[in-house]
């Protein structure tokens, strides 16, 4: 399938036009509980991005979320194997690991054949967070210590006097 995807984009490029992929029209899977391995294994072992988030709000515990869970994304990594690469934060030593046992965490994922717009679809997504960590801190270029950009690294979250709303999510996400 990449093959394809591949062929009709260089097909296109040589007609001048340029293709994107638009980072707001992924089709995600739900969002899957990481109580142990066994809760990924129906993650497909192709090519995509995968965003993890821990549960800050629990259902109904705010009126203020209309009685849905409320998650913070603190990482959104590409992987050319999502099965492979989700079913390894489950492994001895590994600090996701340690983080899923201590709090109720969520992955999802969306697969994404072309490494180009799946390099494409994480950047757009990290800018969002980052953007988004911004609005949660109140300074520029200030990453509040719960959001780690393309590592695995969760630090104590930060609780700053003023909250603003972050950007909303991208469609679909």
């Amino acid at each position: 399938m990449e093959g394809l995807v591949r062929l009709v984009n260089e097909s296109l490029a040589r007609h001048g036009f340029e293709t994107t992929l638009d980072h707001r029209r992924l089709r995600w899977s739900k969002w899957l509980l990481c109580e142990d391995a066994a809760a990924l294994v129906l993650v497909p072992s192709r090519p995509g991005l995968f965003a993890l988030a821990e549960e800050v709000l629990e259902p109904g515990e705010t009126a203020a979320t209309g009685g849905k869970r409320m998650l913070a994304v603190f990482q959104i990594s590409e992987s050319e194997d999502l099965g492979l690469t989700l079913g390894r934060l489950f492994l001895p030593g590994n600090p996701e690991r340690e983080h899923f046992a201590g709090s109720r965490c969520f992955a999802r994922y969306a697969v994404i054949e072309d490494s180009s717009q799946r390099c494409a679809a994480r950047e757009a997504l990290q800018q969002w967070l980052v953007s988004s960590a911004e609005a949660v801190s109140g300074s520029a270029g200030q990453i509040p210590a719960a959001f780690s950009i393309g590592t695995s690294q969760v630090a104590e979250k930060e609780h700053p006097a003023k909250v603003e709303s972050p950007s909303p999510l991208p469609a679909g996400f």
